[in-house]
């Protein structure tokens, strides 16, 4: 299973959406809605459409003059104003976490573009932000109820570090995130325990700690990865008994409920 979010191309409303944009250029109108939690669909830039990278994701979340997100490997935040269909952005910055090389060549390209934004709009519910040579469209994020995650005993079935699929090992990893906002997981090692509030297809967690334990070269590598993803931010998608987790920098789990 591949949890790489990769940009659709939806050629079909890229005109539209170009010209949307250059329409808004003359003059201060209604400010359209921007505020919200979005999730990077397409880039354009020069007229051409920017492939987005495996095991990456670029999201947006805009309230009040302030603006933050993960640009494909670390998490950013800035400001902006907004006069009309005229936005403007500033004082970017952001994690220096290091990824794989096409990762940080897309996040460099994503930061520069929001960067430079002009004008914004939005249309049949995406989100559009756009300067002279280059458009970001956004979706907004999925919402995930809390239902689907909370009280279920998830098993680890599958890492995933980008395209790279490889199969667990040692005693079974297990997740599992209560209704009263504790999380309790194992790495097929050892075990960790935190804190989890859910924003949008967003799991937030706090807190978390591993226990004492050393372990064995086998399983160590697993550990590792587990110990990193469900540490900090992650995307969960459920579909119906698989709970895909996708962490930073590509890396990824694939947990199974159990019967």
């Amino acid at each position: 299973m591949r949890l790489a979010h990769r940009l659709g191309t939806l050629t079909a409303v890229l005109v539209p959406a170009v010209l949307l944009l250059a329409g808004c250029a003359g003059g201060a109108g209604t400010s359209p809605e921007v505020a919200g939690e979005w999730e990077l669909v397409q880039f354009t830039q020069d007229g051409a459409v920017v492939p987005a990278p495996v095991g990456g994701r670029a999201t947006l979340t805009v309230a009040d003059g302030e603006l933050s997100g993960t640009s494909f490997c670390n998490s950013y935040s800035g400001s902006y104003r907004l006069d009309g269909d005229a936005m403007s952005v500033s004082g970017l910055g952001g994690t220096e976490i290091g990824c794989a090389p096409e990762l940080m060549d897309a996040e460099s390209a994503y930061l520069a573009a929001l960067g430079a934004v002009e004008q914004a709009a939005t249309a049949d519910g995406y989100l559009l932000l756009g300067s002279d040579d280059a458009e970001l469209r956004f979706r907004p994020v999925p919402e995930v109820p809390a239902s689907d995650l909370a009280g279920t005993r998830w098993i680890l079935e599958t890492l995933l570090d980008g395209e790279v699929a490889s199969s667990t090992t040692g005693l079974p990893a297990v997740l599992e995130l209560a209704d009263d906002g504790t999380l309790t997981a194992s790495t097929g090692c050892r075990e960790l325990t935190g804190r989890w509030s859910l924003e949008g297809d967003v799991v937030r967690v706090t807190d978390v700690t591993p226990a004492d334990a050393t372990c064995d070269r086998d399983v160590a590598a697993q550990d590792e990865q587990v110990t990193a993803v469900l540490s900090d931010d992650f995307q969960v998608a459920v579909t119906e008994d698989s709970l895909a987790v996708t962490g930073a920098g590509g890396l990824g789990l694939v947990y199974r409920a159990s019967g």
